[in-house]
């Protein structure tokens, strides 16, 4: 019996439907038997189709003794994968045609052509692939928007570079504080994924597809370089997970955002493994740190959370307050409509011989809130003079180490394959270059400052203080938990032992 295989990936208007092939078949024979077996919708790339894969069954039965096809990449597209399936039809005694090529594997000179049209199908097929691979990558190394979804807190506006038509992001003005905001907390506090979520969707903020926020979605989002000002650190972070960069070490000077293209499993919690992925500066700027930005991945590579000390749900300082005798915690206890704290070391472990007159929560609050306002004007007026150049000027001699180690790495290579003279030329220019590096590096001790925290992240909570009273009691905790190390209480009086 002859086999009529017919396949059709897409019905459209220039493609030739699966009737049409079966009619070109047809005309191959006359009076034989036939079945019709064909495959609507299904790629030529693999064999994954079930009416071909029932031809293959019948044809191990020895039902068919011939198969005809309209033309040879209604089988496959694949040389190897057209390889196997012409030794099954030859183990099994089955001939081939191809009814618009006038292939017949009954012939010799048959046989030949089939498998030399199958050689350049293939190539064909390769170099188009390519082709489009290679301007994929060629636009990312642009810095053009690769496609897909617009990232949260982010929209396009629409530009055109040497007459090619792209895309460049800009703030979106509905979410970029919202995009700050998880950044900032998630960096400079220890909350975590899921309380972040709940903050998020009780604020009545709604995620990218218009739902509530769960820690997931906020994940993806923190893992994102499209937001971090791309600067040497960065540079060093994807080096280091064996990403491919595919900008010059210089470009990455801390202004644009960055894209991270490649294939990558988006069911999975984590992304870590970036050995397949390219990492391009974008033509965009970026919005977040690169301090914040790492502060959230290594939070993130650790895949847990930092231990929470403060449940308490009666006051901000909960988790805070020690004793100052003891150094044991400050619990809240109450009593009628008052709230007091109590030395845990007294009233649990009986170890602690401290006086403490009664020390009233709200007056605590009071105190605390005050001198946070004073610690926070002194911060921002460090802030403000330390001149804007430092951080530029820091990050160009980090880029000169990093270049440095690279052009030692490489000379390290080189000096298996050379002679002696070749090697102490080599040895010679390592110690040059190691010298040169400890300068740099001396250097840059001149332009270390303490950047925990930005000027706009100071200035945030400055606000955010003034209006104590409008923010939840989760918000009051973090913003305490962010600048405050300990608070200690004695007789009489309070110290605060800031954050450095």
């Amino acid at each position: 019996m002859i086999a009529i295989y017919a396949r059709q990936s897409i019905d459209k208007k220039d493609s030739i439907s699966i009737e049409s092939q079966i009619d070109f078949c047809k005309k191959e024979f006359t009076t034989e038997k036939y079945k019709v077996y064909s495959d609507r919708g299904f790629s030529g790339s693999n064999t994954n189709r079930p009416q071909f894969e029932q031809m293959l069954k019948d044809i191990k039965r020895e039902d068919i003794s011939k198969v005809i096809v309209y033309k040879l990449d209604r089988i496959s597209r694949s040389i190897l994968d057209f390889a196997k399936i012409i030794e099954l039809f030859k183990k099994n005694h089955v001939e081939f045609t191809s009814a618009t090529e006038k292939f017949d594997t009954s012939t010799p000179m048959g046989n030949a052509m089939l498998n030399i049209t199958m050689v350049f199908a293939q190539l064909e097929r390769e170099t188009i692939q390519r082709r489009i691979k290679d301007n994929y990558y060629a636009r990312g190394k642009k810095g053009f928007f690769m496609g897909g979804k617009t990232p949260y807190g982010c929209i396009k506006e629409k530009i055109a570079i040497d007459g090619v038509k792209t895309s460049m992001l800009q703030p979106n003005p509905e979410e970029h504080n919202v995009l700050i905001k998880m950044f900032d907390l998630y960096s400079t506090t220890d909350i975590s994924l899921g309380k972040l979520s709940a903050l998020l969707n009780q604020e009545g903020h709604k995620s990218p597809n218009g739902v509530n926020w769960d820690g997931q979605k906020i994940q993806r989002i923190l893992r994102n370089p499209v937001y971090v000002m791309a600067d040497a650190d960065i540079y060093s972070y994807y080096q280091n997970k064996g990403c491919k960069i595919s900008n010059d070490i210089s470009e990455f000077i801390g202004t644009n955002g960055c894209y991270l293209y490649g294939k990558r499993d988006r069911n999975a919690a984590k992304y870590t493994d970036f050995k397949d992925h390219v990492l391009s500066i974008g033509l965009h700027e970026g919005f977040i740190s690169s301090h914040t930005w790492l502060a959230c991945q290594y939070r993130l590579d650790k895949n847990k959370q930092v231990k929470n000390t403060g449940k308490g749900k009666y006051t901000w300082l909960s988790g805070l307050v020690k004793c100052g005798y003891c150094n044991y915690a400050m619990t809240v206890k109450t009593f009628k409509n008052y709230k007091y704290l109590s030395c845990s070391g007294k009233t649990n472990y009986k170890i602690c011989t401290g006086e403490h007159p009664t020390h009233y929560v709200d007056e605590i609050e009071d105190y605390v809130q005050k001198e946070l306002i004073k610690q926070l004007s002194t911060l921002e007026a460090v802030k403000q003079d330390t001149p804007k150049k430092v951080s530029y000027e820091l990050n160009q001699l980090k880029l000169q180490v990093i270049d440095i180690d690279k052009q030692i790495d490489n000379l390290i290579n080189q000096l298996a394959q050379g002679s002696t003279v070749i090697s102490d030329y080599i040895n010679n220019k390592i110690e040059q270059l190691d010298s040169e590096k400890k300068g740099i590096l001396e250097e840059m001790k001149q332009y270390i400052v303490n950047d925990t925290l930005s000027s706009e992240q100071i200035l945030d909570a400055t606000k955010d203080v003034n209006r104590w009273d409008e923010l939840t009691l989760v918000e009051q905790k973090n913003i305490a938990k962010r600048f405050i190390n300990k608070i200690f209480i004695t007789n009489g009086a309070i110290k605060i032992e800031w954050k450095s």
